[in-house]
């Protein structure tokens, strides 16, 4: 199998069942086997590159095209984004570009669509130029749009958050891919252990158990680690658990983890309690809270954290108001502040998903800060990036009575914006996109 044909794979199962880009490639690549590293190479960048180019490789090509590519067979969409972005990123010559593509159409068992496929590219290859975007100036959301392939709506959210450049930065930096960091306990060792095996590493510029490795798979960290453990986990979901219970390290104290599925923040939050310490997770779907359990114990934590299936936004049974030293609620969310690991996500959210979200995020910041003993932290968090489901949270938060508390002693000033919150940027932090805000209960 070639790399092109992986990456079709790949990305027809994104477009049409929906599957995450990260997980689909993964398990191709596992099941293609002894694959020649430059084509799973190629395949990673098609993958990667096409989703993140979509919306501004569908612009080009509409330009060609005699229907709307909405209209168009998914398969055929596919091979055809797959072609434009050779063209027009990549530099792969048109006859391959657009063979190749017309080759994959064509193994869909869509003849009819590969001639379809075959003269748009060919209109393309001939006139390569991607659609102009217009003046930042004169139009500073539909420049940030097209320069950078991103949603119209984020595009002007960005900017009526940020300002035009601010948002242009940050949509430039969503097309890089995201680097591989890690988070140790004992990050010297960890580092020590990697660097003898010639990996590139280095600290994390503001998580103390941080680590960023360059050039090297997640197996590759895996055989030189020897055993040291550690868990793949993006510098700014590191800071989160820090600004939740930063002063409670080494402390024999009980935190609540209300949205707690996959569990790094969990587990952060276990590593650091002290041995008496207990981190209470919630998790609403059953297999996920099994899953949850089960790496728990596969990391010697199950002693410190006890899973409970139950919905956070409603009373649990067994759990006591006031009876947590801190509480987190790391509430779902649409994730925008991901794109560089999830660039389907610029595909799959609308405009009005922010606002959305934005009701249950409120409900679930309501139900758990009760938990909380007087005086202790709550936060609140998501990884995405719009003021429905971050400043406008917090405003709303301590409309309720909840006061803002300053985050613990020796937390990254960096990372906080003008108001005191946690606020990571990919082209500042270089991390995935997150938002914090602390607050005291009463």
């Amino acid at each position: 199998m070639t790399g092109r044909e992986l990456a079709f794979q790949v990305l027809r199962r994104v477009e049409e069942g929906g599957a995450f880009a990260s997980r689909a490639l993964d398990a191709a690549l596992a099941q293609a086997g002894a694959l020649d590293p430059r084509e799973a190479g190629l395949a990673t960048e098609l993958v990667y590159g096409t989703l993140r180019r979509a919306l501004s490789l569908d612009a080009a090509l509409a330009r060609h095209a005699s229907r709307p590519l909405a209209e168009v067979d998914p398969a055929a969409r596919v091979a055809l984004r797959l072609g434009a972005y050779q063209l027009l990123h990549l530099g792969t010559p048109p006859h391959a570009a657009v063979s190749e593509a017309v080759s994959l159409a064509r193994s869909a068992e869509h003849g009819r669509a590969a001639g379809f496929v075959n003269a748009v590219l060919r209109a393309l290859a001939r006139d390569p130029r991607p659609a102009p975007a217009p003046a930042l100036a004169e139009d500073p959301a539909g420049h940030v749009a097209l320069a950078e392939a991103l949603p119209r709506w984020l595009a002007e959210e960005w900017v009526a958050w940020l300002g035009p450049e601010e948002a242009l930065l940050l949509a430039r930096a969503m097309n890089q891919p995201a680097p591989l960091t890690l988070r140790a306990q004992d990050r010297a060792a960890l580092a020590t252990r990697l660097a003898a095996a010639r990996l590139d590493v280095r600290p994390a510029l503001h998580a103390p158990e941080g680590l960023v490795v360059t050039g090297a798979s997640v197996s590759a960290v895996a055989r030189a680690a020897a055993g040291a453990p550690f868990q793949v986990q993006d510098e700014a979901a590191q800071l989160v658990s820090l600004l939740a219970a930063g002063e409670l390290r080494g402390r024999d104290a009980r935190v609540l983890d209300a949205c707690a599925a996959p569990g790094g923040k969990t587990f952060h939050l276990a590593e650091l309690l002290g041995p008496g310490g207990e981190v209470v997770a919630l998790e609403v779907h059953p297999r996920k809270a099994e899953e949850l359990r089960k790496e728990a114990e596969r990391r010697g934590l199950g002693g410190r954290v006890r899973v409970v299936c139950a919905d956070a936004s409603k009373p649990v049974p067994g759990l006591a108001a006031g009876s947590f030293d801190a509480v987190l609620v790391d509430a779902p969310c649409t994730g925008t502040g991901t794109l560089r690991r999830h660039p389907e996500l610029k595909l799959r959210r609308a405009a009005g998903d922010p606002a959305r979200m934005a009701g249950p995020q409120r409900a679930l910041l309501a139900a758990c800060a009760g938990y909380a003993r007087a005086g202790a932290p709550v936060t609140y968090s998501v990884c995405a990036l719009s003021r429905a489901e971050g400043p406008e949270i917090a405003a709303w938060a301590a409309g309720q009575g909840l006061r803002r508390a300053p985050p613990p002693p020796g937390f990254p000033s960096a990372v906080l914006d003008a108001a005191g919150d946690l606020l990571t940027l990919p082209h500042r932090h270089g991390c995935d996109g997150f938002y914090g805000v602390r607050f005291t209960a009463g």
